[in-house]
C-alpha cells in the first residue's frame, strides 16, 4: 500500500534498484525529536533517532517507551547527486507523529466471534494513498494476527485477495465494489456470508460509502443485492450499558446507579426483585455476571474462590494460589489466574457456568514461563480476548499488558490461549487493568517517568491517553453507558472518585469496591 503523494518524492531519494523494492509500510516508526546524521565511511552514514511507536506491517500502532536507535545506510552518486543504495534489513518508514496524522488514518477491521454472533474489532493505521477504501479492503481480507488466531473467524485469507487493484467507489451511488479472486468463493456461501458482514461493516464506517458489493469475475456474489447501512448482517457490536452497580460497603452490597457523578444509591423500587448477599470480609476482588445472578471473589489470601448464585454459594479451595480477582465472560464463565499448588508454576482457569460447585477447568497456556505471575486476568465484552497483566517474578517492578486471544472448541468451551500481543509497552508498572470497551483498556499503572501511579485509557492500537491525575491512586475502571464508558477511580483512603470535568476527579463516596457487572 502507498500514502499519497510523498512517497513517489520519496522514492527520488534512492537508486532505481531499492526505489522498486522498497516497501514503505512493512516497518512504520514514529519519531520523537531531532535526529542526528554522522558520516562513518565514503558513501555510509549512520542516522540516530528517538522513537515513540511503531506500525507493523498488519498497521497495528504500538506506543514505546522514547529511546534513541541508530540505523546506518548506504549512499552513491547518481548523476551526479547522493541517493540512498541501501537500507538497514526490514527498513520501512520513519515518519513524525504530525507527518503520522497526514498520512495514516486509524481504521477499524471486524472479525467475527464464531460463538457469539458478535464482531470483533481490531484498529489499524492505514495509509492513505491507494485510497483508504482499497486499504482497509486489503486489510480486512488479509490472515487473522496471531494474537487472535484459533479465537475468531475470517472469511479472508491467504488464497483470497482482490482481483483489481483498487476498489472504486461510485461517486453517485457511494457504492464500493470489492472484486475478489479466490478458488471456490462462488460455491461456499457461508465464505461469503462472513465476508460480506465483514466488508460490509468495515466498510460501511467510511466517509463516503453507503453500500457494498462483493464480486467475482464481474459478478455479484449476494443475492439480496449490496450491503447498505440497514441491512442484516449475522452479527452486532458489543453495546454495553450498567443501570445497576453494587457499591461493597463492609459486607454489603447497595444497589447504585454508576454512572451519577455521586454513585446515588438506587430507590428500593427499582430494585425490589435484587436478592444480594453478604460477602463476609474474608472476600475480595467481587466480581458479578451481567444479569447480577452470580458474584464471584477470591479469599483475602488469593488461596480461594467463591461463587454464589441464586441463594446457593461454594467455596473452592484446591484451585492454586495466588489468585487474581476472578472475571466472568459474556458465556457466564469465571475465570481466574494463579499459580498452580505444586510446582507453582502460573496457570489459568476457567468455572463454567450452572452449578457454583463446577470444577475449575485449566486453559493452556504455554507461553507462559516459570516464574512468571499472573497479576490480573479479565475477559473482553466480546468474549474472544483476554486481558491479562504479567509480571517476570516476584519482587520485579516491570509488568506486561498482554492481549491474548481465547481459543474455543467447537462447544465454545475455552481450551487456550493465543500468543499474546503487548499491548502498552510504556507501563512499567500495573495496579490495575480493566477492559473498558471491545477496542479500549483502562488502567492505574506508571511509565518510566512517572512518579506515582496515574490513570490512563489505552486504546488498542492507538495512543496512551491520560485521564486526571489523582494522588493515592489505586485503581480505575470503566463504567458502560451505551455510549462509551465514564471512568471511576478509586484510591488508597477507600475514596471512589468520578470525572468532573476534563480535568478533575470528584470524591463521591468511600466504598471498598465498586463492582461493575459482567467484567
Amino acid at each position: 500500500m502507498g500514502f499519497a503523494d510523498d512517497e513517489d518524492v520519496a522514492r527520488e531519494y534512492l537508486t532505481s534498484t531499492l526505489a522498486s523494492e522498497w516497501v514503505p509500510t512493512r516497518d512504520v516508526l514514529v519519531l520523537e525529536g531531532n535526529q542526528t546524521v554522522e558520516e562513518q565511511a565514503p558513501g555510509e552514514v549512520t542516522v540516530t533517532t528517538p522513537v515513540q511507536g511503531r506500525i507493523d506491517e498488519q498497521g497495528r500502532l504500538t506506543e514505546q517507551p522514547v529511546a534513541p536507535i541508530s540505523r546506518s545506510f548506504e549512499l552513491q552518486r547518481v548523476d551526479g547527486e547522493w541517493r540512498i543504495s541501501a537500507f538497514p534489513e526490514g527498513f520501512g518508514l520513519w515518519l513524525s507523529a504530525a507527518d503520522l496524522d497526514r498520512a495514516f488514518r486509524p481504521s477499524t477491521v471486524y472479525y467475527l466471534n464464531p460463538h457469539l454472533d458478535l464482531f470483533v474489532p481490531d484498529v489499524r493505521w492505514l495509509a492513505l494513498g491507494d485510497g483508504l477504501t482499497t486499504s482497509l479492503a486489503r486489510t480486512q481480507l488479509a490472515e487473522v494476527p496471531s494474537h487472535l488466531e484459533g479465537a475468531v473467524r475470517t472469511g479472508g485469507g491467504p488464497d483470497l485477495r482482490l482481483a483489481v487493484g483498487a476498489v472504486p467507489v461510485d461517486p453517485t451511488t457511494q457504492m464500493a465494489v470489492v472484486n475478489l479472486q479466490g478458488s471456490g468463493l462462488s460455491d461456499d456461501p457461508d465464505r461469503v456470508a462472513d465476508l460480506r458482514a465483514q466488508l460490509g461493516h468495515s466498510l460501511l464506517g467510511l466517509r463516503g460509502v453507503s453500500a457494498v458489493d462483493l464480486r467475482v469475475a464481474g459478478r455479484s456474489l449476494l443475492e439480496d443485492g449490496a450491503v447498505n447501512l440497514g441491512s442484516e448482517l449475522g452479527y452486532e457490536e458489543v453495546v454495553r450499558e450498567t443501570e445497576v452497580g453494587l457499591l461493597r460497603i463492609g459486607e454489603e452490597l447497595i444497589p447504585v446507579d454508576p454512572t451519577r457523578y455521586d454513585l446515588r444509591n438506587l430507590p428500593a423500587a427499582e430494585v425490589r426483585d435484587l436478592d444480594l448477599p453478604r460477602v463476609g470480609m474474608s472476600w475480595t476482588g467481587v466480581a458479578a455476571s451481567a444479569d447480577l445472578s452470580e458474584l464471584a471473589a477470591v479469599s483475602a489470601d488469593r488461596s480461594e474462590l467463591w461463587r454464589w448464585r441464586d441463594g446457593e454459594s461454594e467455596v473452592h479451595a484446591g484451585i492454586g494460589d495466588e489468585l487474581t480477582d476472578p472475571s466472568f465472560d459474556p458465556h457466564g464463565d469465571v475465570w481466574v489466574a494463579g499459580t498452580s499448588r505444586s510446582a507453582q508454576d502460573p496457570r489459568v482457569w476457567v468455572l463454567e457456568t450452572g452449578d457454583v460447585s463446577t470444577l475449575a477447568r485449566p486453559v493452556e497456556v504455554p507461553w507462559l514461563a516459570d516464574g512468571e505471575r499472573v497479576e490480573t486476568l479479565r475477559v473482553s465484552p466480546d468474549g474472544t480476548r483476554a486481558l491479562l497483566v504479567v509480571r517476570a517474578e516476584r519482587g520485579s517492578a516491570r509488568d506486561r499488558v498482554l492481549v491474548a486471544g481465547i481459543v474455543r472448541d467447537s462447544q465454545g468451551r475455552a481450551t487456550a490461549l493465543a500468543e499474546p500481543w503487548h499491548a502498552a509497552p510504556t507501563l512499567v508498572e500495573v495496579a490495575s487493568a480493566r477492559w473498558a470497551s471491545t477496542t479500549d483498556l483502562v488502567v492505574a499503572a506508571r511509565r518510566t517517568q512517572d512518579q506515582r501511579l496515574a490513570a490512563f485509557t489505552v486504546p488498542l492500537g492507538g495512543w496512551l491517553d491520560s485521564l486526571p491525575d489523582q494522588a493515592g491512586l489505586v485503581d480505575v475502571q470503566a463504567v458502560p453507558t451505551g455510549q462509551g464508558f465514564v471512568p471511576v477511580a478509586r484510591t488508597e483512603d477507600g475514596r471512589l472518585h468520578t470525572r468532573d470535568g476534563p480535568s478533575v476527579w470528584f470524591g463521591a463516596r468511600n466504598g471498598d469496591e465498586l463492582i461493575v457487572p459482567g467484567t
